[in-house]
Formats: structure tokens, sequence, C-alpha cells
């Protein structure tokens, strides 16, 4: 039996769907046929219950690096047509709320003209390649990828072979030796290896990770190694596979890593080498030596007497005008280059060490802070009830007001990973956390009342585990003394120090 949406898309490729989008922004909201608005997602445009007669725009920022006039672009188009406000996602991506069908079309010229566009980043298409944000700066990584990853864009975007997959899928390349991009977590990640005597370096290859649905998932080796010359040809034979083998029969298991649990690795192996056209390597020498790195804080570049500045914004949510301001400190003080993580920050990179202490001055680094609480440093959301409604709880809120009240209460020496989702979809990828939060209602006498199951232990890079749940229905309120219970249990009983017992308090 195949699902509606493949009804639909049987019916009109997504792609083709633009001609009505232009009709629709003459005509108006009320003209929007209702399969039309599963296919304006092939165009980035989301429609959501929360917000009845708008839409969410969702970009493609490959390897979320963003000139001063792109983000000044972005922010503009926030001001003008969304209420001044955006988000920075999970995949070093720009979202804008309360769009309206009748601005699309100067929103996409706006675009175009940026050399930015939103189209295929929803739905059943390659969603936006990440990418390590220090690549082409880092002076200890193996592989610069940002060329990479524009190549798989242009591969991939605006061709019908790719414009219609069995369900979404998450790509990502890097080449460097922290797991700043999360790669277990995607569908297809390639990351760096070293093969032979020569040490010749590339990419090994993982595929099927998916975080969301009751069965969550890192990818896994596929045994492969290829050098950069490769990505494209191989990334698009895996695809193929894919799309011509992946079952459509049901929306919640049509994912690649069910694929994968069908098939095995190795008969998904042989068919991608089939497809590829000549035998693949066997995967190489794994080049990853930390665990997840988020950037923050003032490192210095590959390039001499350079910086990148790296400025926490909490939670990602970040206003028009704040993201103007991004490009104008990019061009005064580097040259006009910015970079979005997984971690939903903003890194300024080529900072002259001359300039450096001039910028960290300057007042917008008041509000994202290269020097945060180690509570907040590394906290990761979903979109939460304000705009989803699929989300139980209101996530980023929420998460605000549990760093907060952790930093008030209690020391810890390293940042922690704490990732928050509102629903069961994962998409604040609560089980990559050293410590999850998965939002639900729990009663209370006669009340339903906001709460939380709390997950611990997972990690990333080489050897990633998923977080496991160890306690369910925690009320919001008791959040912060359950998270720094858990914490010392995982870390040791002296990792989380109460303020009020803190040396400097005692003395």
């Amino acid at each position: 039996m195949v699902n509606k949406i493949e009804v639909l898309k049987q019916a009109k490729d997504g792609l083709d769907v633009y001609p009505d989008l232009l009709r629709y922004a003459r005509e108006g909201y009320d003209a929007i046929d209702p399969d039309d608005f599963e296919r304006l997602k092939w165009y980035g445009l989301f429609h959501r219950k929360a917000t009845p007669g708008y839409f969410m725009l969702r970009l493609r920022i490959p390897n979320g690096v963003l000139t001063s006039e792109q983000i000044a672009a972005v922010g503009e188009i926030a001001n003008r047509c969304g209420r001044g406000q955006a988000d920075i996602t999970t995949r070093q991506n720009i979202q804008l709320r309360w769009i309206e069908v009748e601005d699309v079309p100067w929103i996409f010229q706006r675009l175009s003209a940026a050399g930015l566009t939103s189209q295929q980043s929803g739905m059943d298409n390659v969603r936006n390649v990440v990418g390590c944000p220090v690549a082409g700066l880092d002076p200890d990584e193996l592989i610069d990828s940002r060329a990479v990853a524009v190549r798989l864009q242009q591969a991939i975007i605006g061709h019908r072979a790719f414009s219609n997959l069995p369900r979404k899928f998450n790509l990502a390349i890097t080449g460097c030796r922290d797991d700043c991009i999360h790669a277990r977590t995607h569908d297809l990640s390639f990351v760096p290896a070293l093969i032979g005597d020569q040490q010749t370096a590339g990419f090994n290859v993982l595929v099927g990770g998916a975080m969301g649905g009751r069965e969550p998932a890192y990818a896994q080796p596929l045994d492969v190694f290829v050098e950069a010359r490769d990505v494209v040809p191989l990334a698009t034979a895996i695809l193929e596979v894919f799309r011509d083998h992946g079952p459509r029969e049901s929306r919640r298991a049509s994912r690649l890593k069910v694929l994968l649990k069908e098939w095995g690795m190795e008969r998904f192996r042989k068919a991608v080498v089939e497809r590829f056209g000549r035998p693949l390597a066997w995967a190489g020498e794994p080049a990853t030596g930390h665990d997840g790195g988020d950037h923050i804080g003032v490192t210095g570049q590959a390039q001499a007497g350079q910086s990148v500045v790296g400025c926490l914004v909490p939670v990602g949510r970040i206003t028009g005008d704040q993201l103007i301001e991004f490009g104008r400190l990019a061009s005064k003080y580097g040259e006009g280059e910015l970079r979005l993580t997984v971690q939903q920050n903003v890194l300024i990179p080529h900072v002259n060490e001359t300039r450096l202490g001039t910028l960290l001055e300057e007042p917008l680094l008041e509000t994202f802070s290269p020097d945060p609480s180690p509570w907040i440093r590394s906290v990761v959301t979903c979109t939460g009830t304000e705009y989803c409604h699929f989300s139980l709880i209101d996530t980023k809120g929420e998460a605000l007001k549990l760093a907060r009240a952790l930093d008030e209460r209690y020391e810890i020496d390293a940042p922690v990973r704490l990732q928050m989702s509102g629903c069961p979809h994962a998409c604040g990828q609560h089980r990559a956390g050293e410590v999850g939060l998965l939002g639900s209602r729990v009663r209370r006498g006669e009340t339903i009342v906001d709460a939380a199951d709390l997950f611990v232990g997972g990690s990333l890079g080489e050897d990633a585990t998923l977080g496991e749940r160890v306690r369910t229905g925690v009320l919001l309120d008791d959040l912060p003394g359950t998270v720094a219970e858990s914490l010392r249990a995982l870390r040791g009983g002296q990792a989380v120090r109460d303020r009020d017992s803190a040396p400097e308090a005692a003395g």
C-alpha cells in the first residue's frame, strides 16, 4: 500500500509547483490547493498549524558559509516579511517565520540576488549539506571540504533525479578531526580518513543515521574510502540506490536506516558499488580524534595572525537586526564571511589579531558571548510549541530557563551537551546529548502538566553511543536538580558542585 504523500508525488513532482506558487502569490492564501501545501516544501515553504495563514521559510546554506551581504539579505527579509525573527538550525541553516505567500516572489528574488536559495530544503529531498564550520581555517584539519559541500549541492538540487526520494535525506561532510558535524546522526556522512603506505587523505563513509522515531540509529561504516574527487559520484550513487529501493509504504519506516535493516550492509554496499560503476576501496584509518567540538570562543586559524571568534546564540534564536549586525562586524573586523554551526551558533572568521580586542568589546558580543557559561554553551533544542504543533513543550524557553537555573545553583568544569526535543521526531537529537530531554505531558491530580523524560550518556565520534532513558515524566521545575544529580552519577560526585558550597563561597 502506497502512502498518501507518494500518491501526491506521483500526481505532480514537487518541483512542478513553482508556477502554481507564483499564482498563489497573486491570488492569495485561500487559493492554495490542499495538496500543494505539501509540494510548497520543495521550495522551502512550510505551512504550520501553530501559525495559520503563514509559512516558515527554510534556506539552503551549504557548509553553513555566508557572506556579510548574504546574512544582511536574510536579516532584511526577516525584518520586512518575518516579524524580525529567525532561527539558526541544527543543520547550519536559517529558518524565517511569519511569511505570507504574497511576499514570496520578492523574497525569492532577494535570495537569488544574494546567491541564496530555499529550493528542496524540505520533504523528500536532500537537506542542507552540513560541513565543518571552520573548514579551511582549522590548522589541524585533514582536508578542506567546503568546495566538495558546494559541489554536492550543485549535483543534487534542481535535478529531478533526486526530487522524489522515499523520505528526507541528511548529508554531511567534514575533513576536520573534531566531530563538530555530529557525523553519526546523518543518513550519509563523509568523515576524514587516511589510507595506504602514503597515508593518502580522503573520507570514510557512514550510512543510516536517523535520530527520530522509536528506533533511533547512529550511522554505521559502509566500509568504503574515497578521495575528494569521488565524493559526489559516490553520494549520488547512494542516493540512486535509496531512491530506487528505499521503502515507500509507510512514512514512519522509509528512511535509509530501514533499507539497511532490511538488506544488511553487505548487500547495500554491493548495490552502491554497482551503481558507482567501479570497485571502491575499503575504509581507511579514521582521522577523527575528538568528540564533538563546538568552536565557541577565540581560536587561532591556519592563517597566521588571524582568529575565529565563535559566538553563542542561545538555542539559535536571533533577530533580523542582529543578523545584519553580524554581517557588519564580519566586514569590519574580518573578511566579510560568517559560518553557522550545527550547535546553532555564529562564527566570525579571519579576525586580525590587531582588531580582536575591539571586536570583543562590540555590544553584539555581549548578547552573543564567545565566553558563555558551560551550562548554556552546548544547549541545542528543536523549535518547540511556539511554532511546531508536534512539540509537547516550549523547548527553547524551557531550555534557557533550565540553563539559567543550573548556572545559578551549580558549578561545573566542562560544558554539558544538553539537547532537548519536544517530541519523538527528535529534531533536538536528544539521544545524542550527554544529557537529553524529551518533552512529555503528565497528570498531576486533575491537571495535565509539562514534563520531560531524561536521557543520559549520549556521545559522538568514532565510538558514539545513544543516551539511555533514566527518568520519565520529570516536571520541568524539577529538572535542574534532576539533571545535576544525573551528571554527578555520570561524571563523578565532584563534577557538579553546589554554588553555596564552592570554596569561594565558603571563604
